[in-house]
């Protein structure tokens, strides 16, 4: 028997029931949801529900999460790579991953991941969205450092999914940006797709999907912004290509402009420091500060924060953020 109803609401009308479902399970594969609701696992007003449906508000959606979770056996190789655990309890545990950590293994790249530490150091992960990736909740880019939290079952998996789907985990990311300089305070509410022929970037444009970035300005010297990012949403590069769009790419993403070259428009005086803060990171200036959530099954309140790593403090010392400083 199905285990999750959702009744819709009037902001999810005329959404398709497949990409509706994909949105309360981030984790999962569009691909894996449509197959699941081929097979009959998704009931739509009590009946088997067509992956195509538009909904309407009212509407009872009925999941059979058991069905969901059902997986592939994992031949992953757990290995001893060294994790900064930052929480952990019998339902989750939070890890502030270094930069360069792939999340979970994928094509050509089967070592040294980030599931591939959980497995050597957790007891138990939830079986995940795929099966190479037990445990992972959300994710974050291969260059950004950070907090990342992930699930030791599969009843944790699904409650801290739909934690994020509903928008109820508060996000917080600092980023070193250059070029225009920002407002104080801004949201960027600017759709995100993935750029036509290309397969890597993605970009703002008409069609794309709901994207929302709050930002607060927190230093501005030398055409160098060091800026407080809250995502209101989690699209893929989201951070990243708002702020690109918006004329201040982050620091160092040479995917999305912000390369070294970027710093030939800044004012000659004011280059040396440019160039001193580029020269403190081999990797896009991206780190995921803070994350915050009601726990699912305690419903405590828990705020993860992780530690800046060195590149971040040399170059907060450079910018003189006393609030970040020793």
């Amino acid at each position: 028997m199905p285990q999750k109803k959702i009744t819709v609401t009037s902001e999810s009308s005329g959404v398709r029931i497949d990409v509706f479902i994909s949105g309360a399970y981030p984790a999962i594969s569009r691909t894996k949801i449509q197959k699941f609701i081929e097979d009959s696992h998704v009931l739509l007003n009590s009946v088997p529900a067509k992956k195509r449906t538009g909904l309407k508000p009212g509407d009872i959606i009925e999941i059979n999460e058991d069905a969901l979770t059902s997986s592939t056996e994992l031949h992953l190789e757990a290995q001893d790579i060294s994790l900064d655990i930052l929480y952990e309890d019998k339902y989750l545990v939070a890890v502030n991953k270094p930069a360069a950590m792939v999340v979970h293994p994928g094509s050509g790249n089967r070592e040294g991941t980030l599931v591939n530490a959980l497995l050597f150091h957790i007891d138990s992960l939830s079986t995940g969205s795929a099966h190479d990736r037990p445990g992972i909740v959300h994710r974050l880019d291969k260059e950004t450092s950070g907090v990342i939290i992930a699930a030791k079952n599969d009843k944790a998996h699904f409650a801290l999914s739909s934690l994020f789907s509903e928008r109820t985990v508060e996000k917080q990311y600092i980023g070193f940006c250059i070029g225009t300089h920002p407002l104080e305070h801004d949201i960027i509410d600017a759709p995100i797709g993935r750029k036509k022929n290309d397969p890597i970037r993605f970009c703002v444009r008409k069609g794309g999907k709901e994207s929302v970035t709050e930002y607060t300005l927190l230093s501005h010297k030398a055409g160098i912004s060091l800026i407080s990012f809250f995502p209101k949403t989690g699209r893929t590069h989201q951070i990243r290509v708002h702020a690109a769009s918006r004329g201040f790419p982050v620091v160092a993403d040479e995917l999305y402009g912000g390369g070294k070259i970027k710093a030939v428009n800044i004012q000659p005086l004011d280059r040396p420091f440019v160039y001193k803060i580029y020269d403190c990171f081999e990797r896009h200036a991206l780190h995921a500060r803070k994350l915050s959530f009601v726990h699912p099954f305690t419903r405590k309140k828990i705020a993860l924060e992780a530690p800046f790593p060195e590149d971040f403090m040399k170059a907060i010392d450079l910018i003189e953020y006393e609030d970040f400083q020793g």
